[in-house]
């Protein structure tokens, strides 16, 4: 077995070797690729100054899945602090709905197995979107930042077929009302997305790279501490593209660029709606944000909505227990987790 995985090692060296070559080739060719929509490649990052009120939003979900049904449990919480106009600290801080909300139980029958993940996938989003709206209104912060994506991913949209499509539908309707609303009420809404696996921006170059390789695996060797790359557009044709499609005008208005805040992490994602701000000052305050510790590389606030949001398994247990108890027999657990033996 240490044979292998020694072999596995070395494997894995040869890989990262190749890749910080090809990242030094393609830093040194400074050839702008045609989609970028900012006239340099790389672009040093400012520490901004944290002024007012800032939100975040981020939710939790378990699921456990039965003979015939599936029951999910998830809450969303937002996280807003409010920096001071002069020491630039946090002096005050608020909690939607509260700081340790009540979860929510969601029972659905008769989904196959691609349903049962569009499932928890769409609750989850309606938790967090639904939050993110009524926290934008509540609070009207400067910055309101969503953990992950500022729209449904392709993996969450439902064949339409499927009996879940208009849920996804009326989904799409709660990201239109928070898009429109944080334009009118000047509130920047920013995805933060810590492990992305986009290929966008490596499939712009022109430079050939190694197949699959992902932007933050590549931009981990191309951009160095304190530096971004050129904002983009989340597609290049969105109206190829089924979710920005049907997302109408906000489709065409999503962008994407990524920063390399300390120099012991990764760089970060950011999403955000073109026309809200400029790009540098959008990824200068969610890099001076996300600049709290050398190596992770993270804004503190979605970090404290993770936390808050987070839900205890043993939530999940009881209420699973509960069920079973209120059904009786006609609520069968899935065979394997009934077995008699392991």
């Amino acid at each position: 077995m240490m044979e292998e995985l020694r072999k596995a090692a070395d494997h894995i060296h040869r890989i990262e070797q190749s890749r910080r070559a090809e990242a030094e080739s393609v830093r040194a060719a400074n050839s702008l690729p045609k989609e970028a929509l900012e006239t340099q490649f790389t672009i040093p990052l400012k520490s901004a100054k944290i002024r007012g009120k800032v939100s975040a939003v981020d939710g939790g979900l378990l699921s456990y899945e039965m003979h015939g049904a599936d029951l999910i449990i998830a809450r969303a919480v937002s996280s807003t602090f409010n920096y001071g106009e002069n020491s630039g600290k946090v002096e005050e801080y608020a909690y939607f709905p509260r700081a340790f909300p009540q979860p929510s139980y969601r029972v659905e029958t008769g989904l196959d197995e691609r349903e049962t993940l569009w499932h928890k996938s769409l609750v989850r989003l309606e938790f967090e979107i639904s939050n993110a709206f009524d926290t934008a209104k509540k609070e009207k912060p400067g910055y309101l930042l969503l953990d992950g994506s500022i729209c449904p991913l392709m993996c969450d949209r439902p064949a339409e077929e499927s009996r879940l499509f208009p849920l996804y539908l009326g989904l799409l309707n709660k990201y239109k009302e928070l898009y429109d609303f944080c334009t009118e009420n000047n509130v920047a809404l920013v995805g933060v997305i810590k492990d992305s696996r986009s290929r966008r921006l490596v499939e712009m170059l022109e430079h050939p790279l190694s197949t699959g390789i992902s932007d933050t695996v590549f931009l981990h060797h191309f951009l160095k501490e304190n530096e971004r790359t050129f904002a983009f557009r989340y597609s290049d044709s969105p109206q190829k593209h089924h979710v920005l499609r049907e997302l109408g005008k906000w489709g065409e208005k999503i962008c994407a660029l990524y920063s390399k805040p300390v120099k012991g992490d990764r760089p970060i994602r950011m999403e955000f709606l073109n026309g809200q701000k400029p790009f540098s000052e959008i990824a200068d305050f969610i890099s001076t944000l996300s600049a709290i510790n050398r190596s992770y590389a993270y804004p503190a606030i979605l970090i404290d909505a993770d936390l808050r949001a987070a839900l205890d398994p043993q939530e999940l247990e009881r209420a699973v227990k509960s069920l079973s108890l209120f059904a009786g027999p006609s609520l069968l657990d899935l065979r394997r987790n009934s077995r008699p033996f392991r």
